[in-house]
């Protein structure tokens, strides 16, 4: 409770810092924003939504390791979008409905939502949501709505593989996956935090998206709306697609027979 009560109340209290960098697999560039109501002014710098999401936050406030338990709070790592407010964000390569990706899942949201946990670090419920939520993608030809959002599982982002516990006071040295989705059938609620860890395996969390419920086979750009509340965006990443079985165990064959060649 009291990492929430801390997450809470320092969320309106930080100040602008730089915007996070762009590329890879990463929003890119900024199109539109409209904050909406009741956006805090020092929340309203769509630049941090580039780049990849937070991994350690809170630097000059409460520094501490991005973890389920812990979320990106300072205002150079999230955006808010309030009702009647918009955010449209760019990637510099599309991104594709691949079957090749894990659990279907193309794109992933990252925000600051996280898990509120009791005395013994146990998943109770989540604190923050994204009612009101709609979001559209693009492939330049027209927006289309992605299907269901409010029903998709959010996963709190995961900066770090090896930290000890929801609250570390230093980063750690094993970086999550922020391309790769948690799957979308485990429920966190009610189990622990090193439950939550072994069970994000590389995944650093976010929100999944299949693009397939879209009808477009690759997209260009994201548009995030509201219809009530207020929520808050950290970053946007394409999935990166796990090659079939089948496929490494030929390509490695092939190699085998190369190289007998060349011997």
């Amino acid at each position: 409770m009291f990492r929430s009560c801390v997450c809470a109340c320092v969320l309106v209290s930080c100040s602008v810092g730089a915007a996070s960098g762009a590329g890879g697999p990463f929003a890119t560039g900024v199109m539109s924003y409209e904050p909406g109501a009741n956006v805090p002014g020092v929340y309203q710098n769509p630049a941090v939504a580039t780049g990849a999401p937070e991994r350690f936050t809170g630097e000059g406030v409460f520094p501490t390791a991005v973890t389920p338990f812990n979320p990106p709070f300072g205002a150079d790592e999230i955006v808010g979008v309030g009702q009647g407010g918009h955010l449209t964000l760019s990637f510099d390569k599309p991104v594709r409905n691949d079957p090749l990706n894990p659990y279907g899942i193309d794109l992933l949201v990252f925000t600051n939502i996280f898990f509120a946990g009791d005395e013994n670090d146990v998943a109770a419920g989540r604190f923050g949501s994204l009612a009101g939520a709609v979001i559209e993608v693009s492939n330049g030809g027209g927006w289309v709505p992605v299907p269901g959002v409010g029903a998709l599982p959010v996963f709190p982002t995961l900066g770090y593989l090896d930290v000890a516990g929801p609250t570390v006071f230093e980063p750690g040295n094993v970086l999550s996956d922020f391309t790769m989705p948690v799957d979308p059938a485990f429920d966190p609620i009610g189990r622990t935090f090193a439950e939550i860890v072994a069970a994000y395996g590389r995944s650093g969390g976010g929100m999944g998206i299949d693009l397939a419920g879209t009808g477009l086979s690759e997209i260009t750009m994201i548009r995030f709306s509201n219809t009530g509340g207020t929520y808050y965006i950290d970053a946007v990443a394409a999935v990166t697609p796990v090659p079939a079985p089948g496929g490494a165990v030929l390509l490695g064959l092939v190699g085998l027979s190369a190289l007998r060649r060349r011997r």
